[in-house]
């Protein structure tokens, strides 16, 4: 069987139709005809295409050739660029809380880097819900409040431009006193944190979460 029948190409295939946006002209070709494709596989017998699916996650890898230089193009020898888009295409939030003048944030374990870390609630986008809505449904599952006034939405951060599609919109808002269910999603703690507390924990080096400081960036920008 040539690599372009497999399973995991035909899933590239289909997902290049339903989402012209995610494999648009740049300056990294996307090679998708099916003689370089089955060659590129025969040669390094590396594969490509769509290879998992989460109901969060669509880690893709495509075939790829640098065209900065045109007349060079072709020359150049493509190459394999990974990179993970989100199964909901969009929705994705950060949502930075007050209450009481403080900024709220969550300890809570993270498992990719293995450890606890501080950060603003967030969340994947959800089928059916709006990003204003999926806001909410953060704050009340994580922080265990439905007191939500003054939701409003202040910019759009690209968490981490080298492997993610993802892109979350920022939300700021006030709430009611939280009533987090501790081990939830593996919370252990709520702080609540002044401005300045809150940059001397960033100049500690305690939080170092990217959704937390770049959206924490666009809210200082909105100030300045």
């Amino acid at each position: 069987m040539l690599y372009h029948e497999s399973s995991e190409w035909q899933r590239y295939e289909m997902l290049r139709k339903q989402r012209p946006s995610a494999f648009s002209k740049g300056d990294l070709e996307i090679i998708v005809n099916h003689e370089s494709v089955d060659h590129y596989y025969e040669k390094s017998g590396r594969r490509m295409g769509v290879l998992y699916e989460s109901p969060y996650h669509i880690l893709v890898v495509d075939l790829v050739r640098s065209i900065t230089n045109k007349e060079e193009a072709k020359k150049v020898e493509p190459f394999l660029y990974e990179r993970l888009l989100p199964t909901v295409e969009s929705g994705a939030v950060v949502v930075i809380p007050i209450y009481n003048d403080k900024f709220v944030l969550l300890r809570q374990f993270r498992h990719a880097p293995r450890e606890k870390m501080l950060a603003f609630p967030r969340g994947f986008g959800e089928k059916g819900l709006s990003d204003e809505q999926n806001a909410c449904k953060e704050i009340e599952e994580e922080l265990g409040t439905s007191e939500i006034n003054n939701l409003h939405y202040i910019g759009t951060v690209t968490p981490d431009s080298g492997i993610l599609g993802t892109k979350a919109k920022v939300f700021l808002c006030n709430i009611g006193i939280p009533k987090y269910q501790r081990g939830y999603e593996e919370i252990d703690s709520v702080l609540f944190l002044s401005k300045d507390e809150l940059m001397n924990r960033i100049r500690l080096g305690e939080i170092s979460d990217s959704y937390t400081l770049s959206a924490l960036m666009l809210y200082l920008a909105t100030r300045i």
